[in-house]
């Protein structure tokens, strides 16, 4: 029988008269025929299809995903289309802002970015692991998880491998856990992972926490404090809702103190500014102010007892990491002195 290919190209396969089509490099895959004897154009406009539409998909955007592939955003939308008219459904609604993928899209997405996963590890199998992987990573981080040190592995990571583009998107907490969810990034890093039966979370680091204080305060004498000496002090804190917030305002409440919050904010930025401008002392981990510290712009005192924030990186239950993810995963871990991210995975 002949496979119809994106186009009007076709091309058949001898002993496989019974095959059932749409035709796709899927098919090819799971039936392990050697591709090599097809003509090579027609390979590559499949595979180019439903990576754009994989990239269009997660990004939820036809000109991210036409950037990720060095295409038009009218070649990227002409590419999905053409899909769209091979399989007979509709893929992606372009009435929203952003995009968002129909029910048939969801689980074409699904099955395509399996097909990629898939030959990610294929062509690792066939290269060998010593060679530079090729691919895209999503990463979706609250703002507090220190920026400039993922800055520093992903540095690492692409002088390793050039071929690989590792995107980071700071967001608040609950907007973490959205994108994760909907599939919009390969895994997120976030503190007091939340339980979702979809989810998993993998250990990352325990940051202890710190009382935060401007140049002159009172606690830049002493070597440790207790929740009670925080009792008559103007605090500035993360706003209500966020999950550190609720933390904060428990472990106070535990040892006897009614936090009086003078303001709050939604990032750890914008905290640290007003205890320097405000004179406000806030409760911060002891990472995320090392900076200021060193620049005299803040002090820090150790609490007692202590209040540590867990951070964790959140993926899917449902997928495994391709290579290029699996990689930048294990880079990461590595640079918090942890083993693989695969060993740690297993034991939690």
């Amino acid at each position: 029988m002949g496979f119809r290919w994106i186009g009007t190209h076709r091309f058949d396969i001898p002993g496989n008269e019974d095959l059932p089509s749409p035709p796709t490099l899927a098919c090819l895959m799971y039936l392990r025929v050697d591709i090599t004897k097809i003509h090579p154009i027609l390979v590559a406009m499949s595979f180019d299809a439903i990576k754009v539409f994989c990239d269009v998909a997660q990004q939820r955007s036809f000109s991210e995903g036409a950037k990720l592939n060095g295409i038009t955003q009218s070649a990227a939308s002409q590419r999905v289309r053409t899909l769209e008219e091979e399989l007979g459904v509709q893929l992606i609604d372009r009435s929203t802002r952003p995009c968002r993928l129909t029910a048939q899209g969801r689980s074409y997405f699904r099955g395509c970015r399996d097909i990629l996963d898939q030959y990610q590890r294929l062509i690792l199998e066939i290269e060998g692991k010593a060679r530079p992987l090729r691919g895209h990573v999503e990463i979706v981080s609250i703002y507090s998880a220190d920026v400039a040190h993922l800055e520093r592995v992903r540095e690492r990571f692409h002088e390793s491998h050039p071929g690989s583009r590792v995107q980071i998107h700071y967001l608040q907490p609950a907007a973490i856990n959205d994108w994760v969810k909907d599939e919009q990034c390969d895994f997120g890093i976030l503190s007091y992972p939340e339980r979702w039966p979809a989810l998993a979370s993998i250990p990352l680091r325990d940051e202890g926490m710190v009382a935060v204080f401007p140049p002159g305060h009172r606690f830049s004498k002493r070597a440790s404090i207790s929740p009670a000496d925080l009792a008559e002090e103007k605090l500035a804190g993360f706003d209500g809702e966020l999950p550190i917030s609720k933390e904060i305002r428990s472990y106070l409440r535990h040892h006897g103190v009614r936090p009086k919050l003078a303001v709050s904010f939604d990032n750890v930025d914008t905290i640290k500014a007003a205890v320097a401008d405000t004179g406000a002392v806030a409760i911060l981990p002891e990472r995320t102010v090392r900076s200021e510290v060193g620049r005299g712009m803040v002090g820090t005192v150790t609490l007692r007892p202590t209040l540590t924030r867990p951070l964790a990186v959140v993926h899917r239950r449902d997928r495994e990491f391709p290579p290029v993810v699996q990689a930048f995963l294990d880079e990461l871990f590595r640079s918090e002195g942890l083993e693989s991210e695969e060993r740690r995975r297993a034991a939690v």
